[in-house]
């Protein structure tokens, strides 16, 4: 018996050497009359067991309830889990579910073609001012070429 298992078993079962494993127990009972470190664990444990006997929870209908809720909310499948497991295909009915994956990856195609056709560049409903504005830059960048 060393130190690493002794603290394994008394982590796992406790001070109390009736509840260690029975195989183990007597050499662990003799590795902790031997091992400083061993009887201050014990005692560490000890005082966690004394406090877990203390320990009560309430017993209430509410608060069973509220346990069952939390347990039926972690085995319920979350929204992400459902859009998922709808869009993978069912390999065992792939001829009608392919479609799913297919619509998916065609959705940004469809989404950049919607955006591209909603924003115009509507360069023939420009203002008087800014056509004029449009004119001399094109004419003063002519010039600076044309000098050098």
């Amino acid at each position: 018996m060393n130190l690493e298992r002794f603290t394994l078993i008394v982590e796992s079962y406790g001070a109390d050497s009736h509840r260690w494993p029975v195989d183990e127990r007597a050499e662990a009972l003799e590795f902790s009359l031997t091992s400083p470190d061993a009887l201050s664990l014990l005692d560490q444990a000890a005082a966690l067991d004394h406090d877990l006997t203390l320990f009560e929870l309430p017993d209430s209908a509410r608060s069973v309830r509220r346990v069952e809720m939390a347990i039926f909310s972690a085995l319920k499948p979350g929204r992400l889990e459902r859009l998922l497991k709808w869009v993978l295909p069912d390999f065992d009915d792939l001829a009608h579910t392919l479609w799913r994956p297919t619509l998916v990856a065609c959705l940004p195609l469809l989404l950049g073609v919607v955006i591209g056709l909603t924003l115009t560049n509507n360069t023939d409903e420009l203002s008087l001012d800014e056509e004029l504005g449009l004119l001399a830059f094109t004419d003063i960048v002519r010039e600076e070429w044309n000098n050098e």
